[in-house]
């Protein structure tokens, strides 16, 4: 009795704030609910035959898989190269620690801002060093496919140093005398990486994909800033999508779509603990 009336606040606070909103939006999705357009009825699954058809629907949950994914590919190799350089032996390694760490600090909205002006296609510093250096002369922030190549690039620059802090978090905890001992045996980089450093991170490296996973699948901040989501939806996420669909008083159409996007939510995370536990047992 005594450990139900301490744990009774905790339970109930939970409740309130996570079982209560999904139930509230569950319902709402099953709503005609607009405000501008009282009254509100039930319309059952109406809202998600809607979706169906809504090709702008169709582009955000396109462009937010893709951002996603390619996003934690590169995030989590380049954060493996980034960890091995720090990791290191070399002068001034806390320092380089401390530098790597600047585009991560730096405020989402403020790298969307200074990268839009960056991608600009008439004053733009990258436009104009790729067409010095390459003589390559193409639009970025206009062109729908260049735009989310630029937003992919730039999620990358911004939390890479992220993931590199994590993994070289593990690679500190890799006894040396293993690669010592490999390196007496003739191993070289590749195959200390392939057979020693790969293997010991594995754990570490799936907990943090699960984690950059989920949590850019709600990203919102970084195409907003830096596109609008244009030109056109070609950078429109889903979360962005429920964001405008709220401003325009659809609740009911808005709601449908953040069920949406929590079962994507639910099925990436539970692809991912199951991977997890599977990597658990094999080690």
């Amino acid at each position: 009795m005594i450990a139900a009336g301490l744990l009774a606040p905790a339970v109930l606070l939970r409740l309130f704030t996570t079982i209560y909103p999904f139930l509230q939006t569950l319902y709402l999705s099953t709503q005609r609910a607009n405000p501008a357009f009282p009254p509100q009825r039930f319309i059952g699954f109406g809202n998600f035959e809607r979706l169906a058809g809504d090709i702008v629907v169709q582009s955000s949950i396109e462009f937010t898989l893709i951002f996603v994914f390619v996003s934690t590919f590169f995030q989590i190799v380049l954060g493996i190269a980034v960890a091995h350089l720090l990791n290191a032996p070399f002068r001034l390694r806390g320092l380089a620690r401390t530098i790597s760490l600047i585009p991560w600090a730096i405020p989402m909205v403020v790298a969307a801002i200074g990268f839009r002006w960056m991608f600009d296609d008439q004053f733009g510093m990258i436009p104009d060093l790729l067409r010095r250096i390459f003589g390559l002369d193409t639009t970025w922030l206009i062109n729908p496919q260049n735009a989310r190549l630029a937003v992919v690039l730039v999620n990358i620059w911004k939390s890479t140093p992220f993931v590199a802090l994590l993994l070289l978090a593990g690679l500190q905890g890799i006894p040396q005398d293993m690669y010592e001992a490999a390196r007496v045996d003739g191993a070289t980089w590749l195959h200390l990486l392939r057979f020693i450093t790969i293997p010991m991170l594995l754990p570490i490296i799936v907990s943090v994909t699960m984690f950059m996973l989920v949590w850019q699948l709600a990203v919102f901040d970084l195409p907003y800033a830096m596109t609008g989501g244009g030109p056109g939806f070609s950078t429109t996420v889903l979360a962005q999508k429920i964001f405008l669909e709220s401003n325009s008083l659809n609740y009911g159409y808005a709601a449908a779509l953040s069920i949406v996007l929590v079962l994507v939510v639910a099925i990436i995370g539970g692809i991912g603990m199951y991977i997890f536990r599977r990597v658990e047992v094999s080690h």
